[in-house]
Order: structure tokens, then sequence, then C-alpha cells
């Protein structure tokens, strides 16, 4: 019990240690990516970055370290800034499982509600009486729901275009993406230039979907921008909002402009999409976790840690 107590504290503080440095850096990068013409994907990757890094830092490195290591009857007290970066572990941490858990139960709800009344149409989707525009609607199993009054203002062409984006979305798995910003346990998820890089990740990823709907055809983005534009006037009447924060939204009034216009603009969109960046991020986490057990670097990490109980405040 007292071995895992300690290792429940300790990795708490070592997580609020490694999540206000990592934001700082990721506070640091952000101004220099939001600079630059980047693809979603690094977007999503600085945002994310804090919360990823200690939570690989804890689960991978000192966690495995404190078990082995550790005596399991020794005691230990723990000062005031051991103490206080434990607590904002903890809050960082709950305040995260609270708003996964807030989300995916509206999810859950809402997206029920929706597919109890609906009509299917082609693609998967659904005709949602009363529901405003178009929307990708779900987390892990994402549908997409179509208002009936959509329906009834769009072209076949137009509504295909129209399912057709969603799709994209969910191919790219948007909706979880959405979802794990929403509930990144980080300090760097509470400034303004989170919410900037939150804001261009839609906005790329939003044209992105664009340019995979059009698929190269300039008639075929003509067609989009033309829903575009009847799902803009429809759903300006509509008071209605997106009941979860991890729902994709066809229509989105700050971008409208700049979508039209690149549809519009007599060259379809190219689709930037790419994996490496991930796949580089996975294999250097699972790298520095490997270099650190084939090395002395846990054993190091181990004493750096009873270092901090034996002498912090």
């Amino acid at each position: 019990m007292k071995l895992l107590v300690s290792s429940l504290l300790l990795g708490l503080a070592w997580f609020a240690l490694l999540n206000v440095l990592a934001s700082t850096v990721a506070w640091a990068l952000a101004h220099v990516v939001l600079r630059r013409n980047v693809r979603p994907e690094t977007l999503l990757a600085v945002r994310l970055m804090p919360a990823l890094m200690s939570a690989t830092f804890v689960v991978a490195v000192f966690l495995p370290a404190h078990l082995r290591f550790e005596p399991a009857a020794r005691e230990e007290s723990f000062g005031f800034l051991l103490g206080s970066l434990a607590a904002l572990g903890a809050v960082l941490l709950s305040r995260s499982l609270w708003r996964a858990i807030s989300a995916a139960w509206n999810d859950y709800r809402l997206a029920a509600f929706a597919r109890r009344g609906a009509v299917p149409l082609d693609a998967g989707a659904l005709e949602v009486r009363g529901f405003p525009g178009v929307s990708l609607a779900g987390i892990l199993r994402p549908t997409i729901l179509v208002g009936s009054d959509t329906v009834a203002a769009l072209t076949p062409a137009e509504l295909d275009a129209a399912i057709c984006h969603e799709q994209a979305h969910r191919r790219s798995r948007d909706n979880f993406k959405r979802f794990l910003m929403f509930c990144a346990p980080d300090l760097f998820g509470w400034s303004a230039t989170a919410r900037e890089v939150e804001d261009r990740w839609q906005a790329e990823a939003e044209c992105q979907a664009d340019a995979r709907a059009a698929g190269g055809d300039d008639r075929r983005a003509l067609v989009l921008a033309s829903a575009l534009v009847k799902v803009a006037r429809l759903t300006s009447r509509s008071t209605a909002v997106l009941p979860s924060p991890a729902w994709s939204a066809f229509h989105l009034a700050a971008l409208l402009e700049t979508r039209v216009r690149r549809l519009t603009a007599g060259r379809a969109p190219a689709d930037a999409g790419s994996g490496r960046l991930w796949r580089g991020l996975l294999v250097a986490a699972v790298g520095i976790a490997t270099a650190a057990w084939l090395s002395d670097g846990s054993y190091a990490l181990h004493q750096v840690t009873e270092s901090m109980v034996t002498h912090l405040p």
C-alpha cells in the first residue's frame, strides 16, 4: 500500500512537472507554427504534445523505474512543493476525465436521439427532422446526420458533395481528434495560443475535407461551394448549436468565405494529408523509453526522484 501511494503521488508530481515544461515548449512552438503554412497533423501534434509527453514519461519511464527500485515498505514524506505538483497533476487529470465523460455521455445520448427518428440516405447518412445543416456525429463510431430542410434545399449532386465532405472527416477520424484536444490534460490548453492552434487546425481540417470531397474535379468543387452557401443560409435562420464539441459541422460561418474562395478559384485544392509526423512521434517515444531501460537512465531517474523527495521543501 505504501508503494502504491508513493507511486501515485510521485507520478502525479512528475506528470505536472513535465506538463509545465512541455506546455511552455508547446506555447513557444505554436507561435512559430502559426506563422507558417502547415498541415493539420502538425497543428494537432503541437496541441497534444504536453499531454502526450507527460503521460508517456510517467507511464513508460517513471512508474516502471519506481516500482522496480523503490523498497515496498519504505516510509516517505512529501514536502510542500512535491505536494503542490501532485495536486496540480490531480487537477489536470480530473478535469480531463470529467470533460471526457461529459462529452462522451452527451455524444451518446444526443446521437441516439437523432438516430431514433432518422431516415436512411445514401452512403450511410441519416436524415433527421429539425436537425440544423449537416454534421458528422459521434466520436468512436460517427454517423453523418443531415437535416430535413437541408435535404430539401440541396440538389442530389450538392447533397452527395456535402456527404462526401463529412465522409472525409470520418476517414481522418477528425471527431476523435477534436475529442482529444477537448479533453487533453495540460496547462497549455488553458492559453489563448492553444485556442488559436485549435482554430487553425479546424480551418485546415475543413479545407482538407473539401479537397478530398472535390477529388481534384473543378466542377465538383463548384458544386460543393454551392452546397456550402445553401447550408449557410439555412443555418443562419436557426438558433440550434451542435450538442457536442467533438462533432463536425459542414458549415462554419467563420470559414465560409475562405472555403468558398478556394473552391471557386478554378483549381480544386490538393489533398495534403500525411501521417508521417505521428509515426515519427511514436518512434521517438518508444526510442526514449527503450533507451532509458537499456542504459542506466531508469535508475538515475529513481535517484533524482529520491533527491527531490529528500531535499525539496
